[in-house]
């Protein structure tokens, strides 16, 4: 019991480390960047007990709030929280609950893995849209068309390569966790 907990321990830490250097990826466009933040976020929680996921998501916001650069572009600080894009920052535990309930229940064979990522993308995506009304002024059919649409086949792919990712690390996980 005491190994499993180390060994959650150790792989909820290399995953926050992962989140970090995926926020770094970035592609600029206009308004909301195109990051491997979700990636990572549906690696976590494809990976990880519902709980600990939330909290890996948790810990990785609180870092950035108290100034460790780990947001994309290295940004961090309590205005990033308030930012026409914070709405993403705030959906990313969010996305992890979802997508870690929906794993309890269903499993993790590969269709459940995708559609719990498809699922809990999809929220982050709404979330993060749904903030930039009143940050940015804009309607609720601007919003979606900036922050949700052109982000929906990125997301896919995205949650298809954590997928992949998750199967093949997954019997690992559980080998060292059993351990």
């Amino acid at each position: 019991m005491k190994n499993q907990k180390l060994h959650l321990l150790v792989l909820s830490g290399i995953l926050l480390a992962m989140m970090i250097v995926c926020s770094q990826i970035t592609i600029p466009l206009p308004i909301v960047p195109l990051t491997m933040q979700t990636f990572a976020v549906g690696l976590i929680a494809s990976l990880l007990p519902v709980m600990n996921s939330f909290t890996v998501l948790c810990i990785y916001l609180i870092m950035g709030a108290v100034g460790l650069p780990v947001f994309a572009g290295f940004s961090s600080g309590l205005a990033v929280f308030v930012g026409p894009t914070a709405g993403y920052l705030y959906s990313f535990p969010i996305y992890c609950l979802i997508t870690g309930l929906i794993l309890k229940y269903w499993g993790k064979t590969f269709i459940s893995l995708f559609t719990a990522n498809i699922i809990g993308m999809l929220a982050s995506l709404l979330i993060g849209s749904v903030w930039m009304i009143p940050n940015l002024h804009i309607s609720l059919n601007t919003a979606l068309m900036t922050g949700t649409v052109p982000f929906i086949i990125p997301g896919i792919i995205k949650a298809v390569l954590a997928v992949i990712i998750a199967q093949r690390l997954q019997g690992i996980v559980q080998k060292q966790l059993a351990r």
